[in-house]
């Protein structure tokens, strides 16, 4: 990989194009309605013309000027590629474009880590329903800490090509800040047992870190990507990036998740799930749906 990332490090900004191309968008481009896009499969090299149609249909129902879209995408994605192949390993990606519309959903931050991608823990639901990382991950701290760079399912990119960027709690107190997620949620946590994938019990557990999380870093500031730039970003517990959405309540958003895996990865998530691999689909699901699935698989 050509960025020299630090293998401490729990996130980096990187350079992908001009300010011109990222969050300053046209003033044209506005999302109609809360909808996302994923694609699951090989790395999308071949340009406009290898876009799945199902993104076309998507950009149509979900934003105001479809047209406005791939000028802001096609640079992104092409740094993407770039940064998979890199690794020399890595040549399939699930990547998802997220349109949401202007709302006040986040103007209290939700500061989290994602959860591992392709761990046993999210293929079973485990990490997702908040089982602490003390109770399956013993001495898993220390091997992350003594690993070299590792750029294979321990990192994702994200970039927002209208609207604002991802907060992140700045470095210097990213160990600080997943020691107290950790704490937090350890100290909130109610023993009951889980009834159905939108547990009560879990939910109230969640709002709970949310809130005390909120006002505890308040004191740590955040930081974000400037225009024309993403943020490469490590993924589990022991040296995951803490970070939250930003503030949506002044505009509408457009975001886009980049999670690398390796081939054999990624089909086994999907058919899990029983889909063909790769695909490529969208999704204009319920706000408060789409709330609770955001929460529970660490989205953003």
């Amino acid at each position: 990989m050509e960025h020299n990332i630090a293998p401490d490090a729990s996130f980096a900004f990187l350079k992908y194009g001009n300010s011109s191309s990222s969050s300053s968008s046209p003033d044209e481009l506005s999302v109609k309605r809360d909808a996302y896009w994923s694609y699951c499969g090989p790395l999308l090299r071949g340009g406009e013309e290898e876009l799945p149609a199902s993104l076309h249909e998507w950009a149509s129902a979900a934003l105001s000027k479809s047209s406005a879209l791939l000028p802001l995408l096609l640079p992104f994605l092409g740094f993407v590629n770039a940064l998979v192949a890199g690794t020399g390993r890595l040549d399939h990606y699930w990547l998802t474009i997220r349109a949401t519309k202007a709302t006040d959903e986040f103007d209290r931050p939700r500061w989290h880590t994602d959860d591992m991608f392709f761990t046993s823990d999210f293929f079973s639901g485990g990490a997702a329903s908040g089982e602490t990382p003390s109770q399956h991950e013993e001495g898993s701290g220390q091997r992350q800490r003594q690993r070299q760079l590792d750029l294979e399912t321990d990192w994702k990119v994200c970039g927002t090509l209208l609207g604002p960027a991802t907060l992140f709690i700045p470095d210097a107190y990213q160990a600080v800040a997943r020691d107290a997620q950790r704490a937090t949620k350890q100290a909130l946590a109610t023993d009951h047992a889980c009834t159905s994938i939108r547990c009560v019990g879990c939910a109230a557990t969640a709002d709970g870190v949310r809130a005390r999380l909120g006002s505890d870093f308040a004191r740590l500031g955040a930081v974000q990507a400037a225009p024309g730039e993403c943020a490469f970003f490590r993924i589990g517990h022991d040296g995951g990036a803490v970070h939250s959405e930003p503030s949506m309540s002044g505009g509408d958003r457009i975001f886009v998740n980049v999670v690398p895996g390796k081939e054999a990865e990624l089909g086994r998530l999907v058919k899990k799930w029983g889909m063909d691999f790769p695909r490529s689909w969208w999704v204009a699901p319920h706000r408060a749906v789409r709330q609770q699935h955001r929460a529970a698989h660490g989205l953003e």
